[in-house]
């Protein structure tokens, strides 16, 4: 704004430095030809070229305080990068270090729950204690903490804008899709307009239905989640095999519904709560290859 000012200055003064040295001449005696009439317009030009020096000046120093606040605004913008920048470098610093992340404890942290269970419409009813009535809320102070290192606090701000654009897919049981839950409802703390939140299909959160999605339109990003207990195809139960084998898996097959994820930016997966002896009472008998894992299965239990 100021090299405009400073443009305009100088082209007016140009236009009028003809005019202003007639003027200078005029009122010296110099010019010959003058008369009362010449004087008086003379010494009225340049008045108003001084009234226009005084009201460019003015312009100028009155408009410095707005360049001021341009100025700091892209320096707060640039903050703003510059904090999310670090958020993202602590982040890769902590997945570089080769921290492990399974050997640890649960610790105290007052500053947490990082969401309020009975505020977010995405929580099935089943899972929110406080709104069903429990009184104390120790139980959500707890924190995880790897042995030896930490892991960043969530920064909402930061994962929303990460997120922006992608689609995260959660797959597995209820623990999967109370994960999913929460996911849905800590990011929702970051998005001042709540009702652009919502359930792409207008389901309510049930673990009846098989898939569910929540689109976060300003960032226009979803994060759903699919019911996949084994994330394998079930198949019949062989011939000849005990009765106590109710099921079989074909474990060389994934669902009937992995194509509906296959395109995901983001895909975590939760199955091992069910692969244990109690879920599968034998693994050798309780499991169908198709044909081309058959040959494979009977060198495995030669």
């Amino acid at each position: 704004m100021s090299a405009e000012m400073k443009r305009l200055y100088w082209g007016y003064f140009g236009h009028l430095n003809p005019t202003f040295k007639k003027a200078v001449k005029c009122i010296s005696g110099s010019y010959t030809k003058s008369s009362i009439f010449q004087s008086l317009t003379a010494l009225l030009m340049v008045g108003s070229f001084l009234c226009f020096l005084v009201v460019m000046g003015c312009s100028y120093f009155f408009m410095l305080p707005s360049n001021e606040e341009v100025v700091d605004s892209d320096y707060r913008n640039r903050d703003s990068v510059s904090n999310s920048n670090s958020s993202s470098s602590r982040s890769s610093d902590f997945l570089n270090k080769g921290c492990n992340v399974f050997d640890g404890k649960w610790v105290i942290d007052e500053t947490y729950p990082l969401y309020n269970a009975s505020q977010c419409p995405f929580m099935e009813r089943g899972f929110d204690c406080l709104g069903n009535g429990r009184n104390d809320q120790g139980y959500l102070k707890w924190r995880w903490k790897p042995q030896n290192c930490e892991i960043p606090r969530f920064d909402v701000r930061a994962v929303l804008e990460f997120l922006r654009g992608k689609r995260v897919v959660f797959v597995g049981d209820s623990l999967s899709r109370t994960q999913w839950e929460s996911m849905v409802c800590m990011l929702m703390n970051g998005v001042e307009d709540k009702r652009s939140v919502y359930e792409i299909n207008g389901n309510e959160i049930t673990k009846q239905i098989r898939h569910l999605g929540v689109m976060f339109g300003p960032f226009n990003f979803t994060v759903e989640f699919y019911r996949s207990v084994f994330l394998v195809q079930p198949g019949l139960v062989p011939r000849h095999s005990p009765k106590r084998v109710k099921a079989a898996l074909k474990l060389d097959q994934l669902d009937d519904i992995s194509g509906e994820w296959i395109d995901s930016d983001v895909l975590v997966f939760n199955s091992g709560h069910w692969w244990t002896p109690t879920k599968l009472f034998d693994i050798s008998q309780g499991l169908v290859f198709s044909d081309w894992w058959k040959d494979e299965a009977r060198n495995v239990d030669k």
